[in-house]
């Protein structure tokens, strides 16, 4: 991507919201403080939400240990402990004009903020820029479940996820933000225990915003290290989603879907093959084009046959929590 030719360097404030994550904060942490991006011009607000693994003691450590070198790091507490009240939290104090957010379980490269400042001044009409995820694992034992991650039949065709082209997009991950946009629609809401950005970022479209993917800019995501953490993240995704239908945001594409009508078609073509047997051949059928579309998925993935035989059986897992997920949320209620 060719960037505008100016010397301008806004101060940008970095958003770090924690709970639990003693194990994996610092991590996140050094990537963010070894940033080409002169370290005058960014400060780090860490969130907590009152952990009970010393994640705050351990960050108070760091703030006398790096600001003895001229880092700029703040801690707050978040007493309402989920991400969008911490969010919110960080958004209200931060000194810069333009935001940015990474995860405890993220490493941000070198270039991670003076690519995201570069991007958003030269494509001026965008008011959130964003870039790459690269998923892994932190063990090399569970790499698989980074592919499933990875991987479009996984998780769908998000550009963030699949393209090298950079270009409008219909949200971003990581994202620097312009702080004015949340004066504008609003901060992030906080009924919402996930899947906030995607609510917010509807808002920000409906107020006219743009978001524009640059690959160039590129952050490490490290996966759940199990399957069943894998299911459960997917099974809380789904639910929150189907929360954001039933109050109205039209937020949600058509990858966000399909999962749930697959599981729909389950259990409704399960129900009816009780009395129409053939219901049941062509369920089969289904189950089996799923199966042979994960082996494919797969065999992009890795050579190793043993990951190929468990792939198909992990993209089930993940997609069925999904969907299953989806009904949950139905009996989620918003109180008025």
């Amino acid at each position: 991507m060719e960037y505008k030719n100016t010397k301008k360097e806004p101060f940008v404030s970095v958003l770090l919201v924690t709970r639990n994550e003693r194990s994996c904060l610092e991590q996140a942490l050094n990537s963010l403080l070894n940033q080409t991006y002169p370290k005058e011009k960014y400060e780090i607000i860490i969130v907590d939400g009152l952990s009970e693994d010393g994640t705050a003691d351990r960050v108070c450590e760091l703030i006398n240990e790096y600001g003895k070198k001229g880092y700029d790091i703040r801690l707050l507490y978040n007493k309402k402990r989920i991400l969008a009240s911490g969010w919110n939290l960080g958004i209200q104090n931060a000194r810069g004009d333009y935001v940015v957010r990474i995860d405890a379980h993220a490493k941000a490269e070198k270039d991670f903020i003076e690519k995201s400042v570069k991007t958003i001044l030269t494509v001026e009409d965008s008011v959130c820029v964003g870039g790459k995820l690269i998923t892994r694992s932190m063990e090399d034992d569970c790499d698989v479940v980074s592919k499933i991650l990875s991987s479009p039949f996984g998780v769908g065709n998000s550009s963030f996820r699949i393209s090298n082209t950079p270009g409008y997009a219909d949200t971003a991950v990581y994202g620097l933000y312009k702080k004015k946009i949340f004066e504008q629609v609003g901060y992030f809401d906080e009924f919402y225990v996930r899947n906030q950005d995607i609510e917010i970022h509807s808002r920000i479209k409906k107020a006219g915003g743009k978001f524009y993917f640059n690959p160039e800019i590129k952050c490490v995501y490290y996966t759940r290290n199990t399957v069943k953490k894998m299911a459960k993240q997917a099974f809380e995704n789904g639910k929150w989603n189907m929360v954001l239908l039933k109050n109205g945001r039209n937020a949600l594409s058509l990858r966000h879907l399909i999962p749930f009508g697959f599981v729909m078609y389950l259990i409704v073509s399960s129900v009816m093959g009780l009395w129409k047997k053939w219901i049941w051949k062509i369920e089969g059928y289904v189950i089996l084009l799923h199966t042979i579309m994960g082996v494919r998925a797969a065999l992009e993935k890795t050579k190793k046959m043993t990951e190929i035989i468990v792939m198909p059986i992990l993209f089930l897992i993940l997609h069925l929590s999904y969907g299953v997920g989806y009904i949950a949320g139905i009996f989620i209620k918003r109180e008025t």
